[in-house]
């Protein structure tokens, strides 16, 4: 049997970030006269992150015996995946604040007021923060939030493999092989929307990843 597992703690700032982050983080500064504001969690922090894989030869029991024959050569294997989510800006959809910005960037962000963002009743798909902490800034001005101050949901996710080889001869060998990916269908959920003057506005619409799927193969060696 090998077993390895793997624990990351981090944290990244940036000032300018020179990808977009999950949630299409622009590139640009809300406000090029205030580059001080643009510090804040790079958009692919992921705080935390814990990965754990283990492959096991199954030995076969009962001697020379066909119970013997029927367990040996089995490998079985699998993956488990567990993350905090990455941070994303809260902001507004439009050019609100006539600053000029470039096309497909929206880096106007919401104004803060004080009110908690995870309350109870919040890290839902029906609302993942409250609205209430924000505001849309008045029209031609720029908004007080900072960067990637939010975070979205973490994600979870375990693989299993089995597999049985047959040697036929001495030198062609049959090997089957059956995979599950996302194993236990646990959903895991995309970002909200981040817009303050939209409708959907802190709800989750979208799935991160996909359900359980289930493949099978057969290859032959020789």
């Amino acid at each position: 049997m090998t077993f390895l597992a793997n624990y990351t703690w981090s944290k990244s700032l940036t000032d300018a970030p020179d990808f977009r982050s999950a949630m299409m983080q622009a590139v640009i500064p809300q406000n090029n006269s205030d580059l001080a504001a643009e510090k804040g969690l790079n958009g692919m922090n992921i705080p935390h992150r814990f990965v754990a894989s283990m492959v096991y030869n199954v030995p076969g029991w009962g001697g020379q015996t066909f119970l013997h024959r029927l367990t040996s050569n089995w490998t079985l294997g699998s993956i488990f995946t567990a993350q905090a989510g990455m941070p994303f800006t809260v902001g507004v959809f439009g050019d609100t604040a006539n600053a000029g910005t470039l096309l497909g960037q929206n880096p106007i962000r919401a104004n803060v007021t004080g009110l908690p963002v995870f309350p109870a009743g919040t890290r839902t798909t029906a609302q993942w923060f409250s609205p209430a902490a924000f505001a849309a800034p008045a029209p031609y001005t720029f908004g007080n939030a900072g960067v990637n101050t939010v975070s979205g949901p973490g994600f979870m996710g375990l693989d299993q493999a089995v597999q049985r080889q047959f040697a036929l001869t001495e030198r062609v060998q049959f090997t089957i092989r059956a995979e599950a990916f996302n194993a236990l269908n646990h959903s895991n959920w995309g970002y909200p929307n981040n817009y303050v003057n939209t409708p959907q506005f802190g709800s989750i619409t979208m799935a991160e990843g996909t359900g359980r799927e289930i493949q099978l193969s057969a290859r032959f060696e020789f």
